[in-house]
């Protein structure tokens, strides 16, 4: 080989091993250790509980200070979450720009927010980016010791404004759960309509103790309140003379208070206008003259204010029974007498009271 030909190849090899020497820093130089492309997934459990991957990237950026974003080679960490309040589970795998093998690391939290899981997790990334700013607190950066001044660094690029058709995301770290509110109370019984036919014992408002029949009928308006209506008849009852009977027809008109009113049972204090006709009869008798008569024969208009009490109860489907007692206060009272001062036997009192029970429908 001549000396030529030899000092040719030398210098060949020599400038493939400058090559050589070269391009390895150059490989090496584009491994950014300052930055990371980190995922975060959100499985079974931690959908809704959760920051999602933006939120979480942006809590990095913050806690570091810069942007994880490179254009360069950077770190690849991936972040996978899930589970339920008391057993949260991350897992978290590694792998670094520099040729190192993956690591894969396992966190647990039984907390029963998702925030001690999510702050785990951050700084085992915030670790392996930059292990200065991985102990920072959440609130602030972490003081560092002087360095030499830097150049100015560019703002912040905007936040990306959230698309339409998403929900807005709860505030980081995720709020605790709201407690579970309370059943809406029962509602009340809806307005109903009943309809009774009733058997009475009444004294006071006839010469004697009497027995009549009374239909009446009640509409819930309220809660609380009930109108009432109705009509009685009180057969003719024999005077202390037996030539005399006396007799009423009447209605009434009133409502009851419920202080007990359910689906079965209702009780209330009720109060009513009664208005009809007293009525006198003569029969036959021997010791009353042909030619006296008496002065207050035929109907006459009687007026009164009652009060009571009533009980109703449903037995069976719409079938109700019911009693109660009333006390009348008669604002018309009589004092029948036959011509020349006989006294017929009656003499309104200026209290009566009745007694009833009855059996109905209610609708």
């Amino acid at each position: 080989m001549s000396a030529p030909v030899a000092r040719a190849l030398v210098s060949a090899l020599g400038a493939c091993a400058a090559l050589t020497l070269i391009g390895v820093p150059r490989a090496r130089a584009e491994c950014d250790r300052a930055a990371a492309d980190v995922s975060w997934v959100r499985l079974a459990g931690a959908e809704g509980r959760c920051p999602s991957a933006s939120r979480f990237r942006a809590e990095i950026s913050r806690r570091l200070g810069r942007e994880l974003v490179t254009t360069g080679k950077a770190a690849s960490i991936e972040a996978v979450v899930q589970g339920q309040p008391g057993a949260w589970s991350a897992t978290i795998r590694t792998e670094l720009c520099d040729g190192a093998p993956p690591t894969v690391r396992e966190l647990s939290d039984d907390r029963q927010s998702c925030d001690g899981i999510v702050a785990a997790a951050a700084v085992h990334i915030l670790l392996a980016t930059d292990p200065e700013a991985g102990f920072a607190p959440p609130t602030a950066e972490a003081p560092r010791p002087p360095q030499a001044p830097e150049a100015p660094r560019p703002p912040p690029l905007p936040a990306r404004p959230p698309a339409a058709e998403r929900a807005p995301e709860p505030p980081f770290p995720w709020p605790a759960e709201a407690k579970a509110t309370p059943p809406p109370a029962e509602a009340p019984p809806p307005p109903r309509l009943s309809v009774s036919w009733r058997g009475f014992a009444s004294t006071g408002i006839v010469p004697s103790p009497g027995f009549g029949v009374a239909l009446s009928g009640e509409w819930s308006i309220l809660p609380r309140w009930t109108l009432e209506t109705g009509a009685l008849w009180l057969p003719e009852q024999h005077a202390t003379r037996r030539t005399f009977a006396f007799g009423l027809t009447a209605g009434w008109l009133g409502a009851c208070f419920e202080m007990v009113r359910s689906r079965s049972v209702a009780f209330g204090l009720c109060g009513r206008a009664v208005a009809g006709a007293i009525y006198a009869v003569i029969h036959g008798d021997d010791d009353v003259p042909p030619t006296i008569l008496p002065t207050d024969v035929g109907s006459r208009a009687w007026l009164s204010l009652g009060a009571g009490t009533r009980l109703g109860v449903r037995v069976l489907g719409p079938l109700r029974l019911e009693t109660g007692i009333d006390l009348f206060v008669p604002v018309t009272r009589y004092d029948f007498q036959i011509e020349g001062g006989l006294p017929t036997g009656l003499e309104q009192a200026a209290l009566a009271a009745a007694v009833f029970g009855g059996v109905g429908l209610t609708f």
